[in-house]
């Protein structure tokens, strides 16, 4: 190994797969993969980023070498590519969660998220995709979850909806329901889509207008031609 790895390895030995140099590169073509040295917890987890990748229709690679270049990551990293003939610029963004980071540098000990986009790439690739950006507007639609049991097929919900060019937002701290409203309120929400385990079972939502409080129910597939309308 090189002496850069070397001293990496008293570190975080995972940045060795990010070496240059081929004879480190050949090395650790051997190296075991992390994948199957994960503890219970830490495959769960791994195991439910993948389902919500999945939920939300994303395409995804599974690279056990990936490595990112600050050393206060832990669990999942992640790189963002696409596909439109940039050849080995494709990469766009990158970046990872950091659970411990916060209480680091003095902070409460909570969990973090975090990436970085390049502009300058972000932006060729959306002209090599003829990507024109819609007007800023309000917000037309909210999820609100009944319970925790319901938030993937809330979370595939509201991907569908952007998707389909409708501004749609879902609550991600496991509020209560009538929390959920309250957001839905202050983001100036046009509607709610109530969803509960009866819902899914009937394969439809509760759709309430937030201007009338008028409500009806919409089958799954016809939601966003209702709310088009």
């Amino acid at each position: 190994m090189c002496d850069e790895c070397n001293h990496r390895a008293e570190i975080n030995p995972l940045r060795a797969f990010d070496c240059k140099n081929p004879q480190c590169a050949e090395i650790m073509e051997g190296a075991p993969r992390i994948t199957d040295h994960l503890c219970d917890d830490c495959r769960e987890h791994y195991e439910t980023v993948k389902r919500y990748l999945t939920a939300s229709g994303l395409s995804f690679v599974e690279d056990t070498r990936l490595v990112r270049g600050l050393d206060y990551y832990t669990r999942t990293v992640f790189e963002v590519q696409v596909d439109n003939g940039m050849g080995s610029q494709n990469a766009i963004g990158g970046g990872g969660r950091y659970d411990k980071l916060a209480k680091e540098v003095g902070g409460r000990d909570v969990p973090g998220l975090g990436f970085a986009l390049g502009y300058e790439r972000c932006v060729l690739a959306l002209e090599a995709a003829g990507v024109e950006f819609p007007n800023a507007s309000t917000l037309d639609l909210f999820v609100a979850c009944v319970d925790d049991s319901v938030r993937e097929r809330a979370f595939s919900l509201v991907q569908e909806c952007r998707d389909a060019g409708i501004a749609t937002e879902m609550d991600h701290q496991q509020r209560s329901l009538k929390s959920q409203f309250k957001l839905a309120d202050k983001l100036h929400a046009a509607q709610v889509a109530i969803l509960g385990p009866d819902e899914v079972a009937q394969g439809c939502v509760k759709l309430r207008n937030m201007e009338t409080h008028e409500e009806q129910m919409v089958a799954f597939d016809e939601l966003i031609k209702v709310l088009c309308q």
